[in-house]
């Protein structure tokens, strides 16, 4: 099985290589009229950060200014000195931005293997068989692998992927570690970390917590004990991302001390607010929203909203560019397949460990089942937390939130095999609220960019795909128990 994980490998680096190659290529000539496309970059911000490491590549000042809030396209200065560093010694006089690109997209595509070596422990540890682990495994291995979203991070001068490898590594590290309690598996958990206070220390604060739930919970019932060394130095590392966190966020938000509590509370208040003027602006959909619904409401909205982006039915129909609209419709329809799953992995691990029935038929505890409910409930935080920090943005909450794709890849590898568990009614009607939504808002689309429907308006539209999906979920649920009454 490790064959085809090494061909992943090489097909995941290929395809994120040859995305950043084609987009340096082609955006000049066919990208809009931005500085960043013109120069060939398919992202702001990494135009932004790259400029910089080639000014101070180019510079005689130490490459440790890139940590001294100088330059503004990276708060926290990881990736900025890695790309000073590589211009500095590889780029012979020349700035070459495809240097950076072939380091992420290696980083990238190297989280793959992973991957796949978590899952395969995963699976087992939930009592799959050797087979049935080797296919789960490799399904995950194929999402991370060839995830839309992945890809065009990838692509990119981006922190994103080597932040989602990186998630990668420490879960694999954990995984391995339960199953042989070699103590030199640690040495991925603390790497990992360690590159993670390096690009972006407040995934260090997710990633342990994540960490620290599954070793709670799936290895609850059994005899196996943490190292007191290695809760030291989780807590050392904790304490350092916070103690960076708030610093860098401090000086973002210009809060006049009030300690870490403050500087959070403020900084959420103002990054919603200010997404929620941006998503106000975004759109006629959100502008007739925004001033029809009361302010209790704007803040679910800005969540919901977020969530679903990219929205499928919007780039299928705005007009745009032909390479960015490609784009648009892979990264949406990524999401769009990848959503139901998603939703689901909660439900099924909450019913698999709760529910009595599967308890007593069970000839031994799935006892990974608690840690795969505390990271799906962790993935969904996160979810949430990235549609709050991106607003309506369909750029910046999707690149948060595949951040943690390790986790979500292997929870829609093990949802595939629930689906005919005792959840399995949660699935189909989890999808139909999904397939509702396509729908209304498909036709609401439709007329908006090309005049065939009707003219439902934006309002009645929402209460049409609100009122359809809680009749469809509440008319299932009600058929499923008069059923069992009958019974």
């Amino acid at each position: 099985m490790k064959r085809p994980v090494y061909l992943l490998i090489l097909l995941a680096f290929l395809l994120r290589i040859g995305l950043g190659i084609s987009a340096a290529q082609l955006l000049p000539a066919i990208g809009y009229e931005s500085k960043s496309q013109q120069a060939g970059y398919l992202f702001f911000d990494a135009y932004r950060r790259d400029s910089q490491a080639w000014e101070l590549a180019e510079s005689e000042k130490p490459l440790t200014r890139a940590f001294d809030g100088k330059y503004s396209s990276d708060q926290y200065g990881g990736l900025l000195w890695i790309s000073a560093f590589l211009y500095r010694t590889l780029s012979a006089g020349t700035h070459q931005p495809m240097l950076v690109v072939t380091l992420a997209a290696l980083v990238g595509a190297c989280g793959v293997w992973f991957v796949f070596m978590a899952a395969r422990r995963v699976a087992a540890q939930i009592g799959m068989d050797m087979p049935a682990s080797e296919r789960s495994a490799l399904v995950a291995a194929l999402i991370f692998a060839f995830f839309p979203e992945a890809i065009l991070l990838g692509a990119s001068q981006m922190r994103e992927p080597f932040l989602m490898t990186f998630v990668a590594m420490a879960f694999y590290g954990i995984t391995e570690w339960q199953e042989t309690h070699k103590k030199q598996n640690w040495a991925w958990i603390f790497l990992a970390l360690a590159g993670m206070l390096l690009i972006s220390p407040g995934i260090v604060v997710i990633t342990l917590l994540g960490l620290t739930g599954w070793l709670y919970f799936s290895t609850s019932n059994s005899r196996v004990r943490i190292p007191w060394q290695v809760l030291v130095a989780t807590l050392i590392a904790l304490i350092l991302a916070v103690v960076i966190l708030t610093a860098s966020w401090d000086s973002l938000v210009q809060v006049k001390g009030s300690g870490f509590l403050g500087i959070i509370g403020s900084w959420a208040r103002g990054t919603t607010r200010w997404n929620a003027y941006l998503l106000e602006r975004s759109s006629g959909i959100v502008q007739v929203l925004f001033k029809s619904l009361p302010p209790v409401l704007a803040f679910p909205f800005v969540a919901m909203y977020g969530i679903l982006q990219p929205v499928l039915p919007a780039v299928l129909l705005e007009p745009g560019i032909v390479f960015w609209q490609i784009l648009g419709i892979m990264r949406a329809l990524g999401w769009f397949l990848a959503l139901p799953l998603v939703a689901f992995a909660p439900i099924a691990n909450g019913i698999m460990l709760f529910d009595d029935k599967i308890a007593k038929q069970a000839r031994k505890p799935a006892s990974a089942t608690g840690g795969l409910l505390w990271l799906s409930l962790v993935v969904w935080s996160w979810i949430v937390v990235a549609a709050l920090r991106g607003g309506g943005d369909q750029w910046d909450n999707p690149r948060y939130r595949v951040i943690l794709l390790a986790w979500i890849a292997i929870l829609i590898s093990i949802s595939l095999g629930q689906i005919h568990s005792r959840a399995q009614r949660w699935f189909w009607r989890i999808c139909s609220v999904n397939l509702i939504i396509l729908l209304v808002f498909g036709h609401w689309y439709t007329w908006r960019y090309i005049g065939i429907g009707f003219n439902l308006g934006i309002r009645n539209t929402l209460v049409i795909a609100i009122t359809l999906s809680i009749l469809v979920v509440l008319g299932d649920w009600l058929w499923c128990k008069l059923n069992k009454r009958s019974e």
